[in-house]
């Protein structure tokens, strides 16, 4: 027998979660919470999906304007669901930290407008 993980498991579908946004297919990731996941469940590091989604610089083979789009897109989309942006990881960053960090400018002015608005 195994450890006890079925394939429907809270653990499994939060790594999905995880993965997907670090894959940048934000629809998925989208779609992962709409189904089951809270907005603002996190990973080993501290991470919510909004600060996963800030925390890297653009990699996908697609073009940067599509990955940014879609980027802003799914951060629009945690925030319309209630996230908290103002959780930070286990390393004292914010989401807002790593978006400016990593120069993603259209989704700092995004969090810093809803930072305001609190």
């Amino acid at each position: 027998m195994g450890a006890g993980f079925t394939k429907n498991s809270k653990n499994d579908k939060i790594g999905a979660l995880f993965q997907a946004i670090h894959e940048e297919r934000f629809k998925l990731a989208a779609d992962i919470i709409s189904r089951s996941e809270g907005v603002d469940c996190i990973n080993y590091f501290g991470s919510t999906p909004l600060i996963e989604t800030c925390r890297y610089n653009r990699t996908s083979c697609r073009k940067s304007s599509t990955v940014e789009n879609d980027r802003a897109n799914f951060v629009r989309f945690l925030i319309n669901k209630n996230c908290d942006v103002s959780k930070f990881d286990i390393y004292g960053w914010t989401a807002l930290m790593y978006a400016e960090k990593n120069g993603h400018d259209n989704i700092a002015d995004i969090l810093e407008k809803k930072e305001r608005s609190y």
